[in-house]
């Protein structure tokens, strides 16, 4: 019996006394206005003492610590939009069910790295879905040759749960690989049996990220409330502590819960497109929807993301966001979080830049992978140290810049503050939430580094040098 806080605990009470693990909890503003105060007048300052310098250095940083004001911005609009009315985190507390069909959903390679957490995930689903859903299933999607033969043996003895051996003559049209031909094989497989359909929803997990009461409760809640409105929700995304073995990683990931509730509920929740991208996980997608745009994409590993444009062009105005976490585990080590990054680098690059797909729909998505992508440029440590070699001081060639340098950098050191909070606050030791924040205002510019390096190996990767040529398993053993 799976807690969202505590794998080895549950609440005895139903979903009726359960509010969600983020029920009452709420973005504070506060360390975004403090922390923009605070620059704005130091920076003010240091540029007033200073005579303002036109060096092209000066230009090109003020070009580039600007780029991330208006994702910052943003941000602020779609935290705003998610926490309006009550000025909280919106968490299902829906006590009714549905007779609709959920289709649960998760690739894995079914290898050793990854055995525990795909048991917990299917152990948290098997326990917390009768409470909502009247018919629902497990398809578990593994590669032939690539799997542990006596896992998929033992998975497929479990209540609920398909089995999906994708064998490895399998071809899509377009050649899609990875995740992509696996979900697209999927996708056929409940072709096959009539399952595409209306009355049938995709629920997209991953291996290694659990569900709790309030997330199959937002399941049902969407769709009883939603028929015909949306075709497609995502949630929150949270990392218990307690399923990290680096702390480090787990840092570093906090940035992604406050992600999801600022920039991804803007583009998904207010706005009804996906012009930002979806995460593969916690998403559910309403059957015939997802078949009709499918997952064939050539020459990708952010399926995704792909798939996000794709339904934005298609269906605007028909997303929206799940009212729930699901609780995963950041990857093992830092080395781990490097390569899944390079892995994101890489893909978002080329997709971005993918002729098929009109400007209009990718604009927003090109913008946030460019400022991502030129990270290593605008480090500040590293533009300091060149700024000296220079003799050129690193300061805005106008006052006026100030003003959005001061809000990129606020708005990132917010999301890792508030990231921090919410994955506290789904852990099983919740103490000294205060002091766990705090780190973050100087520990950004360790988790920009490491950022900045897997950015630059995605780079790499990107010009066609050493690209990836099998499917690969970020360990998260717990």
């Amino acid at each position: 019996m799976i807690h969202p806080r505590d794998r080895n605990a549950l609440p005895v009470d139903g979903i009726d006394e359960f509010d969600g693990v983020l029920s009452g909890h709420r973005l504070d503003w506060w360390p975004l206005a403090t922390i923009f105060v605070v620059f704005c007048v130091s920076g003010g300052a240091l540029t007033s003492l200073v005579e303002p310098s036109h060096h092209w250095f000066n230009w090109y940083l003020a070009a580039l610590w600007s780029m991330n004001a208006p994702i910052a911005c943003i941000g602020v609009l779609g935290a705003h939009h998610l926490q309006r009315g009550a000025g909280r985190i919106p968490s299902s507390r829906y006590t009714g069910t549905t007779d609709r069909k959920v289709v649960f959903t998760i690739p894995s390679l079914c290898t050793a790295g990854n055995t525990n957490a795909l048991r917990r995930v299917l152990n948290s689903i098997i326990e917390h879905a009768p409470r909502n859903l009247d018919t629902w299933r497990i398809d578990v999607v593994a590669e032939e040759g690539a799997a542990d033969k006596d896992l998929v043996a033992e998975l497929g003895r479990r209540p609920h749960v398909r089995m999906l051996v994708v064998p490895s003559a399998y071809e899509t049209p377009n050649g899609a690989k990875f995740k992509s031909r696996a979900n697209h094989f999927a996708m056929e497989e409940r072709r096959r049996h009539g399952e595409n359909n209306a009355e049938t929803y995709v629920y997209h997990l991953d291996d290694d990220t659990h569900i709790g009461p309030d997330t199959v409760a937002s399941l049902a809640e969407f769709i009883e409330t939603n028929v015909d409105r949306y075709y497609l929700a995502q949630g929150t995304l949270s990392f218990p502590r307690e399923l990290t073995r680096s702390r480090l990683a787990w840092y570093c990931d906090a940035v992604r819960p406050t992600d999801d509730l600022t920039r991804f509920a803007f583009f998904t929740g207010r706005l009804g497109r996906p012009l930002g991208g979806l995460h593969g996980e916690h998403v559910i997608i309403r059957s015939d929807v997802e078949d009709e745009i499918g997952w064939d994409f050539a020459d990708t590993v952010i399926e995704d993301a792909y798939f996000a444009l794709e339904f934005a062009q298609r269906y605007p105005g028909r997303s929206t966001t799940l009212n729930s976490c699901v609780y995963g585990a950041s990857p093992s080590s830092v080395i781990e979080l490097i390569r899944q990054r390079r892995r994101w680098s890489e893909g978002l690059l080329r997709l971005v830049l993918k002729r098929s797909l009109p400007w209009r729909i990718k604009l927003p998505l090109f913008y946030m992978v460019l400022s991502w992508s030129v990270a290593p440029w605008q480090f500040m440590p590293l533009m300091v140290c060149v700024g000296v070699l220079l003799g050129v001081p690193p300061l805005p060639p106008a006052l006026p810049i100030v003003v959005p340098w001061a809000m990129g950098l606020a708005g990132t050191m917010w999301l890792y503050i508030e990231g921090v909070k919410v994955n506290v606050a789904v852990s099983s030791d919740r103490r000294c939430t205060w002091w766990r924040s705090a780190l973050c205002i100087p520990g950004v510019f360790l988790f920009a580094a490491i950022e900045c390096y897997a950015v630059v190996l995605g780079l790499i990767r990107f010009v066609g040098i050493g690209r990836q040529r099998h499917a690969e398993a970020i360990a998260k053993p717990l």
